[in-house]
């Protein structure tokens, strides 16, 4: 082998580990990106999550203010309607 067959190897080993480093670097950023955008697409879906949960307690809440509502106006309803009772045996006990 000739001196300039030489060059040409060692030339061409550079070309070739160059590639690899190139391939090696376009890879990794690839994976890179590939787990940002998973972790992207978690934290989108534990908003959505948190969005539906927090939509559930407002609903859950309405519900419960509307059962107090129920239950204090048809307290004052039952007290109502004792005393009318009340009244009413008084008078016929008169």
């Amino acid at each position: 082998m000739g001196p300039g067959e030489t060059i040409a190897a060692l030339a061409a080993a550079g070309v070739l580990i160059a590639l690899l480093c190139v391939l090696c670097s376009v890879s990794v950023r690839w994976v890179s990106y590939q787990q940002r955008k998973m972790e992207l697409e978690a934290e989108a879906r534990d908003a959505a999550r948190q969005m539906h949960k927090d939509d559930y307690v407002e609903l859950l809440e309405e519900r419960v203010r509307v059962l107090e509502r129920i239950a204090t106006d048809r307290g004052q309803d039952i007290a109502h309607q004792i005393e009318s009772l009340r009244d009413r045996q008084t008078a016929e006990n008169i």
